[in-house]
């Protein structure tokens, strides 16, 4: 019995030095590698309100509404981590130039691509909410590669309400489907 109890407590004292050497190459190969640094970087323009305006008594509410959701939008992006973003206010002067000669940068036949390349981007996000109503508004966004001028990403989200929490949610879902296609699209993205 002295030899089997000898055994056990050897295989123990075997098992006991060994699992920490076997268990050390798993547990690194099971932690997660820190992701990398988002390779392309984008300019964020200011979100746009067009279609039915709601009239003069809507002007100061939606201008506060697209001011703060705009900021959002640029830094839920950023926390996002899929894009590097770039900082409009060196451009701002620009900007405000090409908004007084046009009544929308989404819709200026590539202006926007002017501040992309005075910025030095990659990438330019156009985003604009057309208000059907103050019930239906529709979150629309496009990705231009500044280099080649081609539209790389766009979509639309429906949303009801025009409020703050209608908008905040649309920005949400808009921000966390373009980090789950940036996740999961190839590396042409």
């Amino acid at each position: 019995m002295s030899g089997a109890l000898h055994s056990v407590a050897a295989l123990a004292l075997c098992c006991a030095v060994a699992l920490p050497a076997c268990a050390s190459p798993r547990a690194e190969a099971g932690a997660a590698a820190p992701p990398a640094p988002p390779s392309r970087s984008l300019v964020v323009l200011d979100l746009e309100l067009s279609g039915d305006l709601g009239g003069p008594e809507f002007e100061a509410e939606h201008a506060a509404r697209l001011t703060s959701e705009s900021a959002r939008l640029r830094s839920d992006l950023a926390s996002a981590g899929v894009y590097r973003m770039v900082d409009t206010a060196p451009a701002q002067r620009e900007i405000d130039v090409l908004k007084s000669q046009q009544q929308y940068l989404h819709d200026c036949n590539g202006c926007d691509l002017d501040v992309g390349r005075e910025l030095g981007a990659d990438l330019v996000m156009v985003a604009w909410v057309d208000r059907v109503s103050g019930l239906i508004l529709t979150l629309t966004y496009e990705i231009h590669d500044v280099q080649t001028a081609r539209i790389i990403a766009r979509k639309s989200y429906d949303f009801r309400g025009d409020s703050d929490i209608a908008w905040n949610h649309a920005v949400d879902y808009m921000v966390r489907d373009i980090k789950r296609e940036m996740t999961t699209c190839s590396t042409n993205c």
